[in-house]
């Protein structure tokens, strides 16, 4: 029992000790990390915007769409109707013809499905050409900007939305905009 008290006295203030050296040790390296380095911040949204690029991929995006849009619209349109027609006769089915019907409603509502992650789900040829013509264009800002960063010995640059609070001069996204030649 006494044993275990020394112990805890003991392990208290080797506790204390490295909590002691840590708060006097923790503000120098915090301020020797701070002279070694500039901090910048971006905005790439706003970069990424007004970057005609953008535009161009948008609209090829947009015209790449629309007309899957269209087919989706018409599969689900179809598919609803379909829906409704059935409800209208269910009653007057019989039982044999009710269940075939409601097998061809669920492999309709099942290729509908298919259909809109093949074109617009995660991996699908949207998101596909989404990042076939937006990739370049994010290459083009971040080389952009690490040459801007390197220019002016920056050391780490921040997504400005990602910030808290920016003086304005540590806000390099003007410089990078004139570096891009965006008016």
């Amino acid at each position: 029992m006494n044993h275990s008290k020394r112990f805890i006295k003991m392990s208290r203030r080797i506790i204390m000790a490295v909590v002691l050296s840590l708060v006097l040790v923790a503000p120098q390296s915090f301020a020797a990390a701070q002279e070694s380095g500039k901090v910048g911040v971006v905005d790439t949204g706003k970069i990424l915007q007004q970057l005609p690029e953008t535009k161009q991929a948008e609209s090829t995006l947009q015209a790449t769409a629309s007309p899957l849009q269209k087919e989706l619209d018409r599969l689900n349109k179809d598919y609803q109707k379909s829906v409704a027609a059935y409800r209208q006769q269910a009653a007057s089915l019989t039982k044999a013809v009710r269940d075939q019907r409601e097998k061809e409603l669920n492999l309709k509502g099942q290729a509908l499905e298919k259909y809109q992650q093949e074109k617009f789900g995660r991996g699908g040829v949207i998101e596909k050409k989404q990042q076939e013509l937006l990739v370049p264009i994010r290459q083009k800002v971040l080389a952009a900007i690490e040459s801007i960063a390197k220019k002016e010995g920056i050391t780490l640059v921040i997504e400005k939305s990602a910030a808290v609070y920016v003086t304005p001069e540590h806000d390099v996204t003007f410089k990078v905009m004139n570096q891009l030649n965006i008016k």
